[in-house]
């Protein structure tokens, strides 16, 4: 069972959206990793351009991660009005403070952008950083397959930004169940769990029912481009053999509990 939460808001809307994360400016990139270690000091800007200093505090290796490849980092930021250094990510579940660094930057749709010598300091309470620990790490290829688009689709997923253009329908601590095509996550057998949408790193490519009591309808209405023929509407009852069958672009997929009240 994976859980699916948004941060609370926090300044600028943007870093909200991906779960409060900082793009490290030009240069910074190649010093990420072991070179970059407690009481580095790094120039960044946040998403909306505006100049933030930050520091590290902390690495460690995520205990979590089995691979041992996802390096957890402890920032802080420079609070101007005071001059001290106040921790930057919200707590996550387990009330932690971490930060994963990636290499690009994400845009308000949520699209990946490969922007070079900029880094992503995505906090563990958010999305970028919660799909890396459910094992898509955007760095890594699994049988062929590049886990970047894996990565991608995940955090439309976790949104339940069906649209892929960056517009969430779900609430902080939503229970979601995910699986995908390569095996690194498998469906659970909770019967309340009952299959919501297959994802691309596009956005939602088959939808059976929204998240939480949104009509179909309504759904299809914001982005029919993208969800007109990709619903239940059209095509009812498609399980995930016939779905991927249909959409070969579905690299994840989630169930969630039927609910009839509105995000």
């Amino acid at each position: 069972m994976n859980t699916d939460s948004r941060s609370r808001r926090q300044t600028p809307l943007l870093l909200a959206l991906l779960g409060a994360s900082l793009l490290a400016s030009a240069g910074c990139a190649e010093r990420a990793g072991a070179e970059v270690g407690p009481g580095t000091v790094l120039s960044a800007v946040t998403e909306d351009g505006a100049p933030v200093t930050l520091r590290v505090d902390a690495v460690e290796v995520d205990s979590a991660d089995a691979e041992g490849d996802v390096v957890l980092y402890t920032v802080s930021s420079l609070d101007p009005a005071d001059g001290a250094y106040k921790p930057y990510c919200l707590p996550d579940a387990h009330g932690k403070r971490y930060a994963i660094p990636l290499s690009g930057s994400w845009d308000a749709s949520r699209r990946h952008l490969a922007s070079a010598g900029v880094i992503t300091f995505a906090c563990a309470s958010g999305t970028l950083a919660k799909c890396v620990r459910q094992g898509y790490k955007p760095w890594k290829t699994v049988n062929g397959a590049s886990l970047a688009d894996y990565h991608q689709a995940c955090v439309h997923m976790m949104s339940a930004d069906y649209c892929g253009d960056g517009g969430a329908h779900t609430r902080e601590g939503t229970a979601i169940d995910v699986w995908d095509r390569q095996g690194l996550q498998w469906r659970g057998t909770a019967p309340e769990m009952v299959l919501e949408a297959a994802w691309s790193p596009e956005g939602a490519v088959y939808v059976s029912k929204a998240r939480y009591g949104q009509t179909l309808e309504s759904l299809v209405s914001e982005c029919p481009d993208r969800l007109r023929g990709h619903t239940a509407l059209d095509t009812p009852g498609l399980d995930e053999a016939a779905i991927r069958a249909r959409f070969p672009r579905a690299l994840l997929f989630n169930a969630s509990p039927v609910r009839t009240d509105l995000p």
